[in-house]
């Protein structure tokens, strides 16, 4: 019975870090991919992402959590990587969001759809830290992306 009862445990564990390494792996594709047409994202959409370090705080479905850092230079993705002490990084943005909005994001034809959704409903959060980044945020969501879907109602 002990012998079942640790079998059982150890298998709890393995699953728990395989869930994270997944949506890890799925992340890394998914960037390969944006990086792939970055070039195709609207402006202000690159301003936006422009020349960041992004943490993302992802709450897995079992209650763990996944961190990732990411670098963007132009709007491009330079690095990327899984990290396990937060306090290291000095980010200018901040995202927390949950398991199945990250996959819904990753597996959608329509991210930007899914995104309004999950940060309308509270899955998913974006914060820009510090003054620069702040600006910029409140310039992007004031002028540049009412502007932008005028121009695309045109």
């Amino acid at each position: 019975m002990k012998k079942t009862l640790c079998i059982l445990i150890i298998m709890f564990f393995i699953t728990m870090g395989t869930a994270g390494a997944e949506l890890f792996s799925d992340l890394d594709r998914a960037i390969t991919e944006y990086n792939a047409y970055y070039e195709e994202l609207p402006s202000p959409l690159k301003v936006l992402l422009g020349n960041e370090g992004i943490l993302a705080n992802i709450t897995m479905n079992d209650g763990s959590q996944l961190n990732v850092y990411l670098v963007t230079e132009n709007g491009r993705v330079d690095e990327f990587e899984k990290v396990t002490q937060v306090e290291d990084y000095k980010p200018t943005v901040i995202i927390t969001a949950d398991e199945d909005t990250v996959t819904s994001l990753i597996n959608t034809a329509d991210p930007i759809s899914v995104y309004e959704a999950a940060s309308e409903n509270g899955t998913i959060t974006v914060d820009p830290v510090g003054p620069v980044s702040t600006a910029k945020f409140l310039v992007y969501d004031n002028i540049l992306e009412p502007g932008w879907n005028i121009l695309k109602s045109l």
